[in-house]
């Protein structure tokens, strides 16, 4: 019985070892490249990364978790990293609000940048993820 299935283990190696696909070394990888299409809107996102503190710690009387985390919500202490996310696109403006997103601070200054380069809102949405806090603004502008 030990035979047999020490056979099977050796016959099944080849089968499983062709269904891995190898890595060619030197290989220039893909590059996504966005065509030129007939839509009248260039749309972006602004992603604003706010890492919060975690706050002090309250001693005697016990407080609701979930007042707390309201507040600590509402209140932002902590470290922004915001983000232009443009689809691929490579222009002057893009690469200019890229630079100026290294200077803000706030989710609105990145906004308002985004707004003075004739860029207007359209949606937004916040995801609360533990102690980060990660902000997704939909943006567009006229071609």
């Amino acid at each position: 019985m030990k035979k047999i299935v020490l056979m099977m283990l050796v016959a099944m190696v080849p089968f499983l070892t062709m269904a891995q696909k190898r890595s060619k070394k030197g290989k220039n990888t893909k590059i996504e490249k966005v065509a030129e299409s007939n839509a009248s809107y260039e749309f972006m996102v602004i992603i604003g990364y706010e890492m919060m503190d975690k706050g002090p710690k309250h001693s005697g009387e016990a407080i609701n978790s979930a007042e707390l985390q309201m507040k600590k919500m509402m209140k932002s202490t902590g470290k922004t990293i915001i983000n232009f996310d443009f689809g691929g696109i490579k222009n002057k403006s893009a690469s200019n609000l890229m630079q100026a997103a290294r200077g803000y601070r706030t989710m609105a200054a990145a906004v308002n940048g985004a707004a003075n380069s004739g860029w207007e809102f359209v949606n937004s949405d916040v995801i609360l993820s533990g102690t980060t806090k990660v902000h997704y603004y939909y943006m567009r502008k006229n071609k």
